[in-house]
């Protein structure tokens, strides 16, 4: 079993690779989301792993590790949906996670080796900062 040390923030960057979970498959997806619907938060839980979270701001991306799931309760302010089912991501291998630039900003995105991807990014990229959004984009083609 790998420690389940946590570690902190691992990147803050407009560019990243996180190679960590290639290859590992996705248990649970839970976004914590502002009064708006706008994703402020991504925490990501895969097999044999504990749980990591990412987000952007100031137009670069983070990762961090912080071993447990702390304070995640819906308020006034924030809500905290499971996202894993909605998604269908539950059991879906990762193949690659990483950070690049996207104009002012920047965007996360982890590939799954079915060639779908979960890409947190800016709506507008143009302007520094902008709201975010998390979406699953399908390869062309792709059939449930």
């Amino acid at each position: 079993m790998i420690p389940k040390e946590p570690r902190g923030r691992l990147f803050q960057d407009s560019e990243f690779v996180f190679n960590e979970f290639d290859g590992l498959k996705v248990e649970q997806i839970i976004v914590c989301e502002n009064m708006r619907s706008e994703p402020i938060l991504v925490y990501l839980k895969v097999e044999n792993r504990n749980w990591h979270q990412y987000f952007l701001d100031a137009g670069i991306g983070f990762w961090e590790n912080w071993d447990e799931l702390s304070d995640i309760e819906d308020d006034n302010e924030f809500g905290y949906i499971d996202s894993t089912d909605s998604l269908e991501l539950k059991g879906k291998r990762i193949s690659k996670i990483y950070c690049t630039s996207e104009l002012n900003n920047s965007k996360i995105v982890i590939e799954f080796d079915s060639k779908e991807e979960l890409i947190l990014r800016c709506i507008k990229p143009e302007i520094f900062d902008s709201e975010c959004e998390l979406k699953l984009k399908k390869p062309t083609g792709y059939k449930t």
